[in-house]
């Protein structure tokens, strides 16, 4: 197997990575070479479009505008660039850090997403995928969850 040099946790608002260094009595420690917060998954859309023209009145309250199929288009978009972001932040810290080896978590609902956003030559470079949310996990408990850094 491959050895994992980093290790990279994403969710839909923050990106952190991991480089993995190896310490002989204690197994793997991670040091953070990358965090990275992407602006496009918080706040509301209010905050964001406030150019009202075109828009189609819900009927819901006076002055309240953006149906729900109008919403639709623009959460699918706006999923879209994310997951296109974080591919993006993904693949230069793999060129940068991760020569052999890396392993990837995220949510299950952008994991695939970003997966298939990234190159060629820096996807296969995944030695283990894990579908969770691994993000707000401190770094000393992060090794836990991946197979590839568990001794044998």
């Amino acid at each position: 197997m491959t050895p994992t040099s980093l290790i990279i946790v994403t969710d839909r608002g923050t990106l952190k990575a991991y480089k993995v260094n190896d310490t002989p009595t204690r197994g793997p420690s991670l040091q953070l070479v990358q965090a990275f917060d992407t602006t496009d998954a918080h706040g509301r859309y209010q905050d964001k479009l406030t150019d009202q023209a075109g828009a189609f009145p819900s009927g819901a309250a006076p002055g309240q505008m953006n149906s729900i199929a109008e919403r639709t288009g623009i959460d699918n978009e706006n999923d879209r660039r994310i997951c296109k972001q974080l591919a993006d932040n993904i693949a230069e810290v793999v060129e940068r850090e991760g020569k052999e080896g890396w392993s990837f978590a995220a949510p299950a609902s952008i994991h695939a997403a970003v997966v298939d956003l990234l190159p060629a030559d820096v996807r296969d470079k995944i030695v283990e995928h894990v579908k969770s949310d691994l993000v707000k996990i401190e770094p000393a408990r992060l090794a836990g969850h991946f197979r590839s850094l568990q001794p044998l």
